[in-house]
């Protein structure tokens, strides 16, 4: 699932992987239903970013521009 331009692309208990569609720069992030969302990250046109929290909290909701 993609909100605006992150789209979950690898999705684990304690880590999930977003990747850029646009082809400009954007901030990014995961949500995750039991814990804080990790901090946003800066992901280049086309690039992809991993995203790491606790993994007793199960995996990412979705991906969402911040």
């Amino acid at each position: 699932m993609s909100v605006g331009c992150a789209s979950l692309t690898s999705n684990a208990n304690g880590k999930a992987q977003v990747k850029n569609i646009c082809s400009y720069t954007i901030n990014a992030t995961v949500s995750v239903d039991w814990d804080w969302d990790p901090n946003c990250q800066s992901i280049g046109a086309g690039r992809s970013a991993t995203f790491t929290w606790n993994s007793t909290k199960g995996k990412a909701e979705y991906a969402y521009e911040c």
